[in-house]
């Protein structure tokens, strides 16, 4: 079995980190966003749909700028 080096473990902590960080902070705008202009029923599914675009936003464009850099 191949060991990842200390850098690339690091990195993979933090891009799952703060992809989850920025998840929960877009989700939380979501919610109030779409509750507030959209429909009453939708908050909850619009902080999901919201946060989960800003998770994989930030994951992709790590895992995209490590590639770029490193591979």
């Amino acid at each position: 079995m191949i060991e990842k080096s200390q850098l690339r473990q690091e990195f993979e902590y933090e891009r799952r980190r703060s992809a989850f960080l920025s998840s929960l902070a877009a989700g939380m705008t979501g919610i109030i966003v779409v509750d507030t202009w959209i429909a009453s029923w939708g908050g909850v599914f619009g902080g999901f749909v919201v946060g989960g675009a800003a998770w994989l936003l930030v994951y992709g464009f790590e895992s995209y700028m490590w590639k770029r850099k490193h591979e």
